[in-house]
C-alpha cells in the first residue's frame, strides 16, 4: 500500500474515500455563515402579524363576552330576565323619590268699603312622593349585545301630604269669622297649588328618574344573587312615555294636625 505524501499541517483523512481536510479548508479556517441583512419584506410581514395579533386580542376582550353570551349564554340570560320581570311587577307602585317643603301661606278676604275683613296665616309642611308603576314594566334581551333592557313609564307624583301647624297659625277675623268650611277651602287651595307646582317641577322629575335607574340596577343585582347567576349582562333602563298608568293622582291628600283650631280672636 502506497503512502501518500504528507506535508506539515495536512491531516490524514480518516477514511480512504474522504479527501484531506485542507481540500475543504485549504487555509485551516472553517467558513462563516453570511450575516443576514435587513429585509424590508420580512420586517413588514412581522409587523403586520404583530398588528393582527393586537387587534385579535382587543377584539376578544371587547366583544368576546357578548359573542359568548349570544352563542352559549342566551338561555340563561332569558331565564334571568323573566325572573327579573316578575320581581319588577311584584313591586307594584315603587316609590322612587320624595321631598318635603315647609312654608307659610297667607290668605285674606276683602270686603267693599271695609277692606281686609279676614286674614289667615297658615304654616305648613308639604311632602310629595314620586312613584313608577312597575306593572307596566317591559323587560327584554338585546339580541345584539346580550344586555337586558327595561322600559318604564316616567315617574309621576302619586302621593302628597299637607300638614298644617295649627299651634302657630295666625288669623284676624273679627269682622268675618273663619268658619270650618272656609278653613277647609283654604287648605284645599294650598295643597292643590303645592301639588301642581311640585308635580311638574323638572328638578324633581329628573331626581326621581335618576333614583329609578339606581333602584332598578340594585334590584337586578339582588335577583342575580338570589338565583346564584353569573351572567355579565348589563341593565339598560329606558323611559318610555307611551307607557301610561292609571294610578297617578290629580290632587293631594291633606293630613292636618289634630291640635284643636284656636278660637277666634
Amino acid at each position: 500500500m502506497n503512502r501518500q505524501d504528507e506535508r506539515p499541517g495536512q491531516a490524514r483523512p480518516e477514511r480512504p474515500d474522504m479527501p484531506p481536510d485542507n481540500q475543504y479548508y485549504p487555509h485551516h479556517h472553517k467558513p462563516h455563515r453570511p450575516r443576514r441583512g435587513f429585509h424590508p419584506l420580512r420586517f413588514l410581514r412581522t409587523l403586520l402579524l404583530l398588528i393582527i395579533c393586537i387587534l385579535l386580542g382587543y377584539g376578544a376582550l371587547r366583544y368576546g363576552p357578548a359573542i359568548y353570551q349570544r352563542l352559549f349564554g342566551s338561555g340563561n340570560t332569558t331565564w334571568v330576565s323573566e325572573r327579573f320581570s316578575e320581581e319588577l311587577k311584584a313591586q307594584n307602585e315603587l316609590v322612587v323619590y320624595q321631598t318635603t317643603l315647609t312654608g307659610q301661606e297667607t290668605v285674606s278676604q276683602e270686603a267693599w268699603l271695609l277692606g281686609t275683613v279676614q286674614k289667615v296665616s297658615v304654616p305648613y309642611s308639604f311632602t310629595i312622593h314620586f312613584t313608577v308603576d312597575m306593572n307596566l314594566a317591559q323587560v327584554s334581551v338585546d339580541a345584539a349585545t346580550g344586555d337586558i333592557v327595561v322600559r318604564l313609564p316616567k315617574p309621576v307624583a302619586s302621593y302628597a301630604k299637607l300638614t298644617v301647624d295649627e299651634d302657630n297659625m295666625e288669623k284676624v277675623d273679627w269682622l268675618y269669622p273663619l268658619t270650618p268650611e272656609r278653613y277647609a277651602e283654604i287648605k284645599n287651595e294650598i295643597e292643590q297649588n303645592l301639588y301642581d307646582e311640585c308635580a311638574s317641577k323638572q328638578e324633581y322629575l329628573d331626581a326621581a328618574w335618576e333614583s329609578t335607574v339606581g333602584n332598578i340596577q340594585t334590584l337586578f343585582q339582588n335577583v342575580l344573587t338570589a338565583n346564584e347567576s353569573t351572567i355579565t349582562s348589563a341593565v339598560n333602563v329606558v323611559m318610555d312615555e307611551t307607557l301610561v298608568g292609571t294610578g297617578a293622582l290629580t290632587s293631594a291628600e291633606t293630613v292636618t294636625d289634630t291640635t284643636p283650631q284656636p278660637d277666634s280672636e
